[in-house]
């Protein structure tokens, strides 16, 4: 099964924009792992920067080195940029 997954308030809490400090979130961090494990392509998908056109992958990518995330792949642009997702396939991080 192929996941994406969002970064900002689903593997870390981060104030607003303040990517640098943003602090991980241990217990879904390892749920993501165990999916990986099971052999899930994982696919982090963020939209950090798309407002402020700023790069944030160098960091991005040495966050989830730190942090010991499983993934296959990093996607940081392309991200509609939306309020609620509706989609049947949808799924809280709380339900993996």
């Amino acid at each position: 099964m192929k996941i994406y997954i969002d970064i900002d308030g689903t593997i870390c809490n981060t104030n607003g924009s303040d990517y640098r400090n943003s602090q991980p979130i241990l217990i879904n961090i390892e749920k993501i792992n165990k999916l990986f494990d099971l052999g899930n392509t994982i696919i982090y998908w963020s939209a950090r920067g798309m407002r402020s056109g700023t790069n944030h992958e160098d960091l991005t990518k040495k966050q989830l080195e730190n942090w010991n995330c499983k993934y296959h792949k990093l996607i940081m642009n392309n991200k509609p940029d939306y309020d609620l997702l509706i989609c049947d396939k949808t799924k809280r991080i709380e339900e993996v």
